[in-house]
């Protein structure tokens, strides 16, 4: 889940969840600063109990399990999330991030080209669907999903980063070069990753 909440996570999480009451959110707050993934994954799936369609429980309830290394609970969250906003691309990404990280790159490719059907130039989910790919070791399908995530936004660090790695598995010395450069200006912490990659 790291792509779409990097550590210290409550406010990402509090952001998905403006139909909730302030106490509420506080108790998720709390809940995620312990670290107490049970509990909160328990309050999130009470709340569900409560109310069946609320996307915003889907997505704590979700990464909760997730935390938990619960994949498949976490994956039946975000599915639903898909099922209930099919046109909002958030549940499409949370769902590829639980596929990739149950070791499932092949569904994440998947789901994230349908979500390329809802939300046609996004840059996060061509970023991802690279990723995905790299992860599945389909390197060149990885190169091409880079290359539009950049085309959309030449500044996401993240995908000349991929784009630099999927670049040396193909032997592609001169883009991964190149990818090294673009990290460089932008003073990526990735750069000196890619750099030793290159090297070694």
């Amino acid at each position: 889940m790291s792509a779409l909440i990097p550590d210290g996570t409550a406010s990402i999480l509090l952001g998905h969840m403006q139909g909730v009451a302030d106490v509420n959110r506080q108790r998720v707050a709390d809940l995620e600063k312990q670290g107490d993934w049970a509990g909160l994954a328990k309050f999130a799936e009470d709340n569900i109990a409560k109310d069946a369609f609320s996307a915003e429980w889907r997505v704590v309830a979700g990464y909760a399990r997730s935390q938990l290394r619960d994949y498949p609970q976490a994956m039946a969250h975000f599915s639903e999330l898909v099922r209930m906003a099919p046109d909002d691309a958030t549940g499409y990404h949370f769902l590829a991030e639980t596929q990739r990280a149950a070791g499932q790159p092949e569904r994440a490719v998947t789901t994230l080209e349908r979500a390329l059907l809802v939300v046609r130039e996004s840059s996060v989910t061509f970023r991802m669907l690279g990723d995905a790919n790299s992860d599945a070791a389909r390197y060149v399908p990885a190169v091409t999903a880079y290359r539009r995530a950049l085309a959309i936004d030449p500044a996401d660090a993240e995908a000349w980063f991929g784009l630099g790695r999927a670049s040396l598995r193909l032997a592609r010395n001169t883009d991964a070069r190149e990818a090294l450069r673009a990290l460089e200006q932008m003073r990526s912490p990735r750069a000196a990753e890619l750099r030793a990659m290159i090297a070694g």
